[in-house]
């Protein structure tokens, strides 16, 4: 097909050629249709695409040197985090809670501990009247892990939860490189967590609500020093496992996109939920 660069950037095709052209695009409509569509975006979860992204950052703790590109695949990452609600139905359909998760025990219920919003009650777990769509606390890694694995997802790794954050371009938070409060629910203002996407302007750029502040987020590595860094801190190693985002009664510099904290993962702690991510399987991007 013969195609002609005309001035002002414009493009005009020979009408000699219209028939063929024709031609050639009803044969790529029968050759695509062949090959199966691209499975949409799992319900719930948002999609970040591969290539290359700004990891941790020369201006924070010194646990998070040095910044560096990191490429990752495409994934898919839960909008938001695990609520009271979703985590009673899962503990519902395992049937309890005490060593259900790896051998250990998934999470606090009201039994254990006062502050925890899941309620054992007629024979059935629930979320606590008011906090059913608040993200879930006082649950362990363990207790994350088979979550996200009973739903046919996993844990995110620590580079796909700051990608999944940050974007590309090496931000502080998920909005920018500036804490503005009316983002996230940080500094215990609130005092309290707060149903889930309850800052639609913090999101970050792939559309996932409260990566910074309201709890703490189980990720799937342990904690260890980054590639290049010549930090050491004796909780390194295959003991403690890395938590992200900040929560509503820490500081904005806990909410930044890079910084990492760490808790055992058999704790269940008041500040701690998590999200769940998932290989991206399509053939092309959505």
């Amino acid at each position: 097909m013969k195609v002609v660069n005309e001035r002002k950037g414009k493009w005009r095709i020979h009408s000699g050629t219209v028939a063929l052209t024709i031609l050639v695009l009803i044969a790529i409509g029968a050759a695509a249709s062949t090959h199966p569509r691209p499975p949409s975006v799992p319900a719930g979860m948002v999609f970040v695409p591969a290539g290359p992204f700004l990891m941790g950052s020369e201006e924070g703790r010194e646990d998070e040197a040095p910044m560096r590109e990191v490429y990752l695949d495409a994934f898919c990452i839960d909008k938001y985090e695990v609520t009271n609600a979703e985590y009673a139905k899962f503990l519902n359909a395992i049937g309890g809670y005490v060593g259900r998760c790896g051998g250990h025990d998934c999470v606090d219920t009201k039994v254990e501990n006062p502050d925890s919003h899941i309620i054992y009650q007629a024979g059935r777990y629930t979320a606590e009247v008011g906090y059913g769509d608040h993200p879930v606390i006082m649950v362990s890694w363990y207790g994350a892990k088979a979550y996200c694995e009973h739903y046919g997802k996993r844990l995110p790794t620590e580079a796909e939860w700051e990608k999944a954050a940050r974007g590309t371009d090496g931000r502080a938070y998920p909005w920018g490189n500036e804490f503005d409060p009316s983002r996230a629910n940080v500094g215990y203002r609130v005092g309290d967590t707060t149903p889930v996407g309850s800052y639609p302007t913090g999101a970050s750029p792939y559309g996932a609500y409260d990566m910074a502040g309201n709890v703490w987020e189980w990720v799937d590595d342990w904690y260890r020093a980054y590639p290049g860094s010549r930090y050491w801190s004796d909780f390194f190693g295959s003991k403690y496992k890395v938590v992200r985002g900040g929560s509503w009664n820490h500081p904005p510099r806990d909410a930044r996109c890079a910084c990492r904290d760490v808790a055992h993962p058999t704790r269940r702690i008041l500040v701690v939920g998590f999200r769940c991510a998932k290989t991206w399987d399509g053939i092309a991007e959505p």
